[in-house]
C-alpha cells in the first residue's frame, strides 16, 4: 500500500497518544555543533586537469557555447533540518527511541542583485526501526493505511504543497543495493535484536533524516529546472549523492545513476545535468596530488576528473564517499585571505571547498553519449585523453567564467561560524536562513506529537 498523502498531524498525535512513550523533557540537544572535520582522505584515482586562475573581474566574460548563461538570474537551491527523540516504543520491556523530523527544501533566484524565494518543500517525517519492532512485538505498529517511505515513492507525495508527514523505517536502507545476484534490494541496517541499543538506533535515525533532507532537495532541482529556461542552478551540497536516490522520485529513472551505460539512461542523464553545479564546504576527500604542495594554493582553482567510481554503500549518510566519473571537480580557497583571522580552524586545507561540475555542463549532448556508456565506472586512458582535450579547446573558456561567477559570490561574507565564514556562500546562507526562519522549533516538533 502507497504512503498516504492525506495523514493528518490529528491523526499523528492520536497515534503518539496510542503508541508511542513521551519523555517528560523535550529529548536530545536541539542542534548538533558544527563538524569541523574536513580533508580525511586522500583519493589516488583522480587525474589533475587543468589550472584556473580566479579573478571577479572576469566573471562577466561571456561564455563561447552551451554553458548556461550566466548573464540570467542565478537559481540556488539548500535544505534544512532539524530532529528530535520524543518518546520511545516498548517493544517487550525494551523501550526504542523514536525521532521526528521536520525537513524542508527551498529555491531562490539572484536576479539584478537581490534574492527572491521561489519555492519550497516540506516533510514531516517519523523514523523508526519499524519492521524490527513489529516482528519483535508480533504486530505493525505503523497507523492504519499507512505505509513507509521505503516502499512507497515520493514523487507521489506532493499533489499539493501542504507539508506531509511520512514515515520512513530504518531497519532497512532507504535506497536500493544489488545483491549477489544482481537484483536490486534494500540491505538490513537495524535487526529486532538490536533494540536495546539505543545508541544505534539514533545515529541511524539521524542518518536516514540526512538522506531524506537530500531526496528532497532532489525532488525540488529536478522540478525547478522543468520551470526554468536556461539558468544555471547552483546546489548546496555535492551532486552525485543527489542521484542516488532518484529511483524514490521516479521508479523509471533508477538507471540514471545505475546504468549509465546504457545510451537512453545517459540521455536522460544529461538533460538533468546540464544546468547543475554543486558547491561542497566540507571537503572530506581530496585527490592525491594535491596534497604535495597545498600550502601554495591561492587564487587559483585545481580542476581535477575522478577516473574511478568511488563509493561506500556501507557509510549511510555518508555523502562524500561518493564521486562518480561524470564530474569535473575544481577545488580552491573561497576566501583565502581570512585563514589568518579564524583562529579555532587548524587544519592546512581550511577554507577550501570542492566545485562539482557535470560533464553534460560543457559537453555536447553526443559527445556526453559517446563517453559515458565507456567510462561509466572507470575512465580509460582515451576518455582522459577527451577530457583533456574538451577542457583545454572547447571548455576552458566555460570553465573559467562558471569558478569566477562563483568566486565573485563570496562577498558579503555570511555571519556564521569562523569556518563557514571561509567556505560559505551567500547567497547560499541566505536560502538557509529563509528556510530555517521556517522550520518548526524543538518545541513546536513535540507540540506535534501531543493531543
Amino acid at each position: 500500500m502507497a504512503q498516504s498523502s492525506t495523514f493528518k498531524v490529528e491523526e499523528l498525535k492520536q497515534w503518539f497518544k496510542n503508541t508511542v512513550h513521551q519523555f517528560p523533557n523535550l529529548g536530545l540537544a536541539d542542534d548538533d555543533p558544527e563538524e569541523q572535520y574536513i580533508a580525511q582522505y586522500s583519493v589516488r584515482d583522480s587525474e589533475l586537469l587543468d589550472i584556473i586562475r580566479l579573478s571577479e573581474s572576469e566573471k562577466t566574460s561571456k561564455p563561447r557555447s552551451r554553458l548556461p548563461s550566466l548573464q540570467n538570474d542565478l537559481i540556488f537551491i539548500d535544505g534544512v533540518m532539524r530532529c528530535r527523540v520524543v518518546g520511545a516504543i516498548e517493544a517487550q520491556g525494551v523501550y526504542v527511541p523514536l525521532v521526528i523530523a521536520h525537513l524542508i527544501a527551498g529555491a531562490m533566484k539572484l536576479s539584478n542583485r537581490e534574492l527572491i524565494p521561489l519555492q519550497k518543500k516540506e516533510l514531516i517525517s517519523v523514523v523508526f526501526p519499524f519492521a524490527a519492532a513489529s516482528k519483535r512485538l508480533g504486530n505493525s505498529i505503523l497507523p492504519a493505511g499507512v505505509s513507509t517511505i521505503e516502499s512507497s515513492r515520493f514523487g507521489s507525495l506532493f499533489r499539493n504543497s501542504n507539508r506531509e508527514i511520512i514515515f520512513s523505517d530504518t531497519t532497512i536502507t532507504l535506497g536500493e543495493y544489488k545483491d549477489q545476484n544482481g537484483q536490486l534490494t534494500h540491505r538490513p541496517l537495524i535487526s529486532e535484536n538490536e533494540m536495546i541499543a539505543s545508541s544505534k538506533i539514533i545515529s541511524t535515525a539521524k542518518n536516514r533524516v540526512k538522506e531524506l533532507l537530500r531526496t528532497l532537495e532532489l525532488y525540488l532541482l529536478i522540478e525547478t529546472s522543468k520551470s526554468v529556461k536556461n539558468e544555471l542552478i547552483i546546489i548546496d551540497g555535492p551532486i552525485a549523492p543527489l542521484f542516488k536516490y532518484i529511483g524514490l522520485i521516479d521508479p523509471n529513472l533508477r538507471g540514471v545513476v545505475r546504468d549509465l551505460r546504457d545510451a537512453r539512461n545517459a540521455r536522460i542523464a544529461y538533460h538533468i545535468l546540464k544546468n547543475i553545479v554543486g558547491v561542497v564546504k566540507k571537503v572530506v576527500k581530496i585527490p592525491e596530488s594535491l596534497t604535495i604542495n597545498f600550502n601554495a594554493i591561492s587564487g587559483d582553482a585545481y580542476l581535477y576528473l575522478w577516473t574511478r567510481l568511488i563509493e561506500d554503500q556501507d557509510a549511510e549518510g555518508m555523502e562524500d564517499n561518493y564521486l562518480p566519473t561524470y564530474i569535473l571537480s575544481a577545488l580552491f580557497r573561497l576566501r583565502g585571505e581570512l585563514l589568518s583571522e579564524n583562529y579555532p580552524v587548524f587544519s592546512p586545507t581550511s577554507g577550501l571547498i570542492r566545485v562539482d561540475i557535470p560533464l553534460p555542463v560543457i559537453m555536447r549532448e553526443s559527445e556526453w553519449i559517446n563517453w559515458i556508456t565507456n567510462n561509466d565506472e572507470e575512465v580509460s586512458d582515451q576518455g582522459k585523453n577527451n577530457i583533456r582535450q574538451i577542457v583545454q579547446n572547447i571548455g576552458r573558456n566555460n570553465l573559467t567564467t562558471l569558478l569566477n561567477t562563483i568566486y565573485s559570490l563570496r562577498y558579503p561574507i555570511p555571519s556564521s561560524t569562523p569556518y563557514r565564514n571561509l567556505v560559505e556562500l551567500y547567497p547560499i546562507k541566505e536560502v538557509e536562513d529563509w528556510l530555517k526562519s521556517c522550520l518548526l522549533s524543538k518545541y513546536e516538533l513535540v507540540t506535534l506529537t501531543m493531543v
